[in-house]
């Protein structure tokens, strides 16, 4: 149903807007301005009063200009809707969740519904909710699937279905449990069929031991009796064969969503990541357990503080560290439909609901992966100034239209995340009768409502349909033909003709149907693996790897692929594929082009590393080509030498570690070092030694490069350098803290202090103490940590405090609580007689005086003006102060009385970052603050009221730790009880002050 009114209210020309708004106004009526990163003028928008009927939201939104929005659906056909989908009728399908956040009440049935809507007069507006479930609990997402739905709720995967057809469920298999329940914001949800004809889940984060349920014999057609063990999802998500009902966890995790985009590439979500690329698949980590991957996915659309989002409306974070990110990024959606402009296809979607608005990003091939670029800078493409709106879900309809769900709250977030004095805030269910669903297009699109895939459709209206442009229609006749399971000749006929004459999409489909069925001949694989399209070969050579793994002639065929392309992609697939096959001892010349391409990055490096049976062979390879061509980043190229030679001194052959030590004769020392730190740690793995195949020999280039600076400047070979001497005779390593702890850059005197810390050598414990009182605080935490690593070491530093000679305060409150657990007795004994919190008789009674303050009457916007007197010369509250200290703005996790123990009492627990420290220069004059910047040359300190002071490491005659921390005791005397307790509230409450959230949380 249109409006009259205009639909949405574009943005004339870009306006940035700012990370952090905070305004302090009325909620009814607000002017919301941004000042912009460069734009001419503020825009001015007026925050309206919610919850705003349905039809005038669509005048509340700023959209792409290039498109426009339509209301779908809307209370009361839809109230808390959490997802939709599409069946062959046309019909949507809707996931109500009103049991968020809390749930039903204790022996009260569940808040969740499915609701079934339609569109009987092809208006595009979604009427007639018919109800097909009930008192479902925690119920949220669902995909068709045969005759009945899959359905995620309360930790299960269930099958539903009506078998009357009287439009209600009326049988119910379950499928699946086991998945983790602790919070409703994070379940399996978004039950999704693929190109690969598996089913797959996101866990919710939380993981769990997923197990066949009860109904799974019945669904799969397997036999009752059948034995089953459960699988850990922890860090990883599920996924399920819907024709054998065999399940495994599979890499990477999503909160809530999961998509694929044309060719099978996943994409997940959580929070603080909108878009993540699951690039290695876990199959291939079992076949290579000797490498230890450090991670299967890739973060392609900047997340957490690296993220930006641009809301229009007062956007409100629990955390005000996160203010102007990512922080409940959801229903990530790969843009595969035809309404959309076309510059759009393969750009993802990610909602925020926070912000109340859908980001967008344009995805680039990348390597093996992806990257992302905002799709407009400082630009959402959909926001809105209503902040009931609440962007949950995405898919793509049968129209080829961005469906966006509307869950339509006046708060979405989770009690379990909150403040305690947010959890029962007023309006925490505001909104339990309200909900919209909306449909984006192209401004220009002509929009076509009606179904495309009758639910008696013909096998050859679906055969067609598999080349359909949109995606809908592809999928939804692939989930069919897989149903049917017609393997007939005819069938196989049909899809054969659809690879033959489809676009590249349907050729994919093709492949994965014919392999679904049991039908994939050679022939039509081996004209696969030949085909133009680079993302049909990559398929090709995928099912060439899982249907035909025996097939020498496909390994060969896939070999000459991986030789011969220059898609990274593909290279990336071929190279993981390969040893599905044969051993790959032929592949080591490619192998090391592959690696050494200055394009190819981490991934195309790990493939390898999964790939070859000998990494030794692939390092020498790597090393024999670098002596015949020219390096342009060394430090790429030592990273790959250093990854190669850990494999290699990890696996049982000395002699292959002897060849490798043989060629790196000519090599670079950076490469040189960066092998040794390699093979060092490798062989370590294994238990055994460098030093006992090395030649001594090796370590004198490291060891004078530590010596001397000032001959050897780039801090980067230093620091090899530095990796290189952990594994060298005590006479080389001796440079490390003879030399090495004098060297003026900084991140080399971490590199050396981390290398000791993994040393025994007894002259290390010593000097560590001697310039713990000079070091500033970034050295001494490593100093103290280096120290703690080392039982001898541990027992030295113990001492010292017990001498008085070391503050107990230098230890931090982890590293406390480590050793007063210690498993060494004598350790655990003095840990626990020195590592006490100390508290002046003093302070204990200024406290018990100030009490009071926690329980009598107070006001936050008094306590502001107590602050700004007293406080903000060192600390920074919202946009009051100066950061010197501490942050202290973020006091959602304080209580009042933690906050009162830090005023009264700074120097009970210090962040070991914010020391005080004195400088003393040449001139004789002292200079005291927190160490906040260090350079090769200089020392910045920060002091009060935001002055700064940077000497010049020259100018130094004298530095050291004053032990306490900057803040001075006695604030008490200059506040009274009644002006104590109107500073805390202000600490604990600035952030409620705006009107945003309801006054009634204040304490």
């Amino acid at each position: 149903m249109q409006s009259n009114r205009p639909a949405v209210r574009c943005i004339e020309r870009p306006t940035l807007m700012p990370t952090f708004l905070r305004v302090s106004c009325l909620l009814t009526s607000m002017i919301l301005c941004s000042a912009g990163f460069g734009a001419d003028e503020p825009v001015k928008r007026e925050i309206p009063q919610s919850p705003v009927p349905a039809e005038e939201t669509l005048e509340l939104f700023e959209l792409h200009p290039d498109c426009r929005i339509e209301l779908v659906a809307a209370e009361p056909d839809v109230i808390d809707p959490v997802h939709i989908a599409f069946d062959v009728r046309g019909r949507m399908w809707v996931v109500e969740y009103t049991d968020y956040p809390n749930g039903p009440a204790e022996g009260e049935p569940g808040l969740s519904r499915i609701r079934v809507l339609t569109d009987d007069d092809g208006d595009g507006r979604f009427e007639n909710a018919q109800i097909f479930a009930d008192k479902l609990l925690f119920a949220n997402g669902l995909m068709l699937f045969r005759d009945g739905v899959i359905v995620t709720t309360d930790g299960s995967v269930v099958f539903m279905r009506d078998a009357d057809g009287d439009g209600r469920v009326d049988e119910k298999l379950l499928l699946f449990t086991g998945f983790k329940k602790e919070n409703p914001q994070l379940r399996a949800n978004h039950p999704t069929f693929a190109l690969d004809n598996h089913i797959y889940v996101a866990n919710g984060l939380r993981g769990g031991e997923v197990i066949a349920g009860d109904g799974w014999a019945e669904f799969f057609d397997q036999p009752a009796e059948t034995k089953h063990e459960p699988v850990s999802l922890s860090g990883r998500d599920f996924r399920f064969d819907p024709r054998s009902g065999e399940y495994e966890a599979i890499s990477g995790v999503g909160q809530f969503g999961v998509t694929f985009d044309d060719w099978g590439n996943r994409f997940v979500c959580s929070n603080r990541n909108p878009c993540d690329h699951v690039v290695l698949e876990e199959r291939y980590l079992r076949r290579n357990p000797d490498v230890a991957v450090s991670r299967v996915v890739e973060v392609v659309s900047p997340a957490g503080v690296d993220s930006a989002i641009f809301p229009i409306s007062r956007f409100w974070t629990t955390s005000n560290l996160h203010a102007g990110q990512f922080t409940a990024a959801c229903g990530v959606c790969i843009n595969r439909g035809t309404a959309l402009p076309p510059a759009m296809h393969g750009n993802s979607f990610t909602c925020d609901p926070t912000g109340n608005l859908v980001h967008r990003d344009v995805l680039k091939p990348h390597g093996a992966t992806f990257s992302a670029e905002y799709g407009r800078e400082g630009i959402e493409f959909l926001a809105t100034t209503d902040e009931w709106c609440r962007p949950v879900n995405l898919t793509i309809g049968p129209d080829g239209a961005l469906y966006v769900v509307d869950m339509h709250r006046a708060v979405i977030e989770h009690p379990q995340f909150m403040p305690e004095e947010l959890k029962n805030r007023p309006d925490l269910t505001f909104g339990t009768d309200r909900g919209r669903i909306y449909r984006i297009v192209a401004k220009d699109h002509e929009s076509n409502f009606t179904a495309t895939a009758p639910a008696d459709a013909e096998p050859p209206d679906l055969f067609a349909m598999l080349d359909h442009e949109n995606s809908w229609q592809r999928d939804a006749a692939h989930r069919l033909l897989f149903e049917r399971g017609d393997s007939s000749d005819e069938t196989k006929q049909q899809l054969n003709a659809v690879f033959v004459t489809g676009s590249p999409q349907s050729r994919v489909h093709a492949l994965w149907l014919l392999d679904g069925l049991g039908i994939l001949d050679r022939d039509v694989l081996a004209k696969a693996l030949d085909d133009p399209h680079p993302r049909v070969v990559e398929n090709a050579v995928r099912l060439a790897e899982l249907s035909f793994p025996e097939d020498a002639e496909f390994g060969e065929r896939v070999l000459e692929v991986a030789e011969s392309t220059d898609d990274l992609r593909l290279k990336f697939q071929c190279i993981l594929s390969l040893t599905g096959f044969f051993p790959t001892s032929d592949s080591y010349d490619m192998f090391a082009q592959a690696t050494l391409n200055p394009e190819s990055g981490f991934w195309m490096r790990t493939a390898v590393a999964l790939a070859t049976e000998s990494p030794g062979d692939v390092l020498e390879t790597v090393l024999q080509q670098l002596n015949v061509q020219a390096v342009s980043d060394e430090a790429r190229i030592t990273e790959i030498v250093e990854e190669f030679a850990v494999l290699t001194g990890a696996k049982n052959d000395d002699s292959v570690v002897e060849q490798v030590l043989a060629s790196l004769s000519g090599q670079s020392a950076a490469v040189r070092s960066a092998c040794l730190a390699g093979l060092g740690q490798g062989m370590r793995r294994r238990g055994a030694q460098l030093t006992q195949i090395a030649d001594p020999s090796l370590f004198e280039l490291p060891s004078e490069q530590l010596r001397h600076h000032e001959k050897y400047e780039d801090p980067a070979d230093r620091i090899l350098a530095a990796r290189a001497l952990e594994f060298a005779p005590a006479r080389f390593a001796a440079s490390l803290y003879e030399a090495g702890l004098d060297d003026p850059d900084q991140s080399v005197q971490l590199a050396v202090i981390d290398v000791l810390s993994r040393r025994g050598d007894e002259a290390i414990g010593p000097v560590l103490v001697e310039r713990l009182g000079t070091a500033t605080p970034t050295i001494r935490q490593a100093m103290i940590s280096a120290m703690l690593a080392n039982s001898s070491r541990t027992r030295l530093l113990l001492n010292e405090i017990e001498a008085g000679n070391i503050s107990p305060r230098e230890i931090d409150p982890p590293q406390a609580n480590r050793l007063r657990n210690h498993g060494d007795e004598e350790i655990r004994g003095l840990a626990q007689k020195l590592l006490v919190v100390q508290t002046a008789a003093d302070r204990e009674e200024v406290i018990a005086r100030y009490r009071d303050a926690l329980t009598i009457e107070s006001d936050p916007n008094r306590g502001r003006t107590v602050f700004i007197k007293n406080c903000q010369q060192c600390h920074k509250v919202g946009d009051v102060g100066v950061d010197v200290a501490p942050d202290i703005s973020d006091s959602r996790t304080k209580t009042a009385e933690q906050l009162l123990v830090s005023i009264l009492d700074p120097n009970r627990a210090i962040d070991n970052n914010y020391f005080s420290f004195s400088i003393v220069d040449l001139d004789g004059v002292v200079h005291t603050g927190v160490i906040s910047a260090e350079t090769a040359t200089t020392v910045t300190l920060k002091q009060p009221e935001g002055k700064q002071v940077t000497i010049l490491r020259s100018d130094i005659d004298e530095l050291k730790s004053n032990g306490v921390s900057l803040m001075p005791v006695g604030l008490e005397q200059k506040l009274t009880v009644e002006e104590m307790a109107d500073l805390i509230s202000f600490i604990k409450n600035w952030r409620y002050l705006d009107g945003v959230v309801p006054k009634e949380v204040i304490r």
